[in-house]
């Protein structure tokens, strides 16, 4: 009997034991999700110059007669299975063409995106369906002095955020350094409104075309781009202007006309027998300009 109660008692002991040191808890808990966004600029719907309304100026300068050919290729035709952005023009206007330069030149020219794809969303008038990409390759064949092409694309933004152009960086090959001094570009970036973000005229090496400034390939190395070259910010809303999400490229490629006889001979009237012709001719030049973006509040480097 007496060990019942102690073993009761025992019981109660260590019940009595547990309330004592047992607590109530509760917490708070907040769950954070974070996502990054996107630094996305692309280039879109390239094209031979001069092919919308508001493209004022030429699109080719051949020399075949004294005026430059302007709104001469049409912009192309929206058909089921292809696209009308990116044709470079109507395949019909570029044959005319051919057939206006027969008996004089053999010269050609294309255009295209390298690595294309889909746009991924719908940018202003681009639908999500338009070919982008990041690098444009252009080429003209049998070019000679006094030639020169203009060539134009868009630059839009379907990423998340604002970027502005901070660097241009050319890297150029060729035969020779007669051929890298005789062919130039020329090149613009300006905003829909038409004001000027940018104006590749990095010196004095440079010859004249057209009324057109072309720098030389051999004057070009790396530049820093200075000034306000923001490229607003996606989405695009109704709200939103044109000059916001978009900027024009607008890329030219020519031959010095080289009258003087600089690098060639020259013409007959000032014939220079001391140039080879032979350095410019059926040679190669080819080159390539990466365009650096950095998201919109990058400070430079000091």
């Amino acid at each position: 009997m007496k060990r019942k109660v102690l073993a009761c008692v025992l019981a109660c002991a260590m019940l009595f034991l547990g309330m004592g040191y047992a607590y109530w808890t509760d917490s708070l808990q907040v769950d954070t999700t974070v996502s990054t966004g996107e630094l996305d600029v692309r280039f879109v719907d390239l094209a031979l110059f001069g092919q919308y309304d508001d493209e004022l100026g030429w699109a080719i300068f051949d020399g075949i007669d004294p005026e430059m050919i302007d709104k001469y290729f049409d912009r192309g035709i929206e058909w089921d299975d292809k696209e009308l952005y990116n044709i470079i023009a109507d395949p019909d206007a570029i044959e005319d063409y051919q057939d206006r330069i027969q008996g004089y030149t053999t010269t050609g020219f294309d255009a295209k995106l390298v690595g294309k794809k889909n746009l991924g969303k719908d940018v202003g008038d681009y639908i999500r369906t338009t070919k982008s990409s990041d690098k444009i390759a252009i080429s003209i064949k049998d070019i000679y002095p006094g030639y020169a092409q203009l060539f134009r694309t868009d630059i839009v933004n379907p990423g998340t955020l604002a970027a502005k152009l901070s660097k241009i960086k050319a890297t150029i090959a060729g035969d020779t350094n007669a051929v890298k001094n005789m062919i130039g570009i020329s090149l613009k970036v300006l905003r829909e409104d038409g004001d000027e973000v940018f104006n590749l005229l990095p010196n004095e090496n440079v010859f004249y075309v057209g009324g057109e400034t072309f720098v030389r390939l051999s004057a070009l190395d790396e530049y820093t781009v200075d000034g306000d070259t923001l490229l607003s910010i996606y989405p695009v809303n109704e709200e939103m202007d044109n000059d916001q999400w978009r900027m024009d490229l607008i890329l030219g490629v020519a031959m010095d006309p080289d009258a003087e006889g600089v690098y060639t001979t020259g013409s007959i009237a000032n014939y220079n027998k001391y140039n080879d012709d032979a350095k410019t001719q059926i040679k190669n030049a080819s080159f390539t300009l990466d365009f650096g973006w950095d998201q919109f509040n990058a400070k430079p480097n000091v």
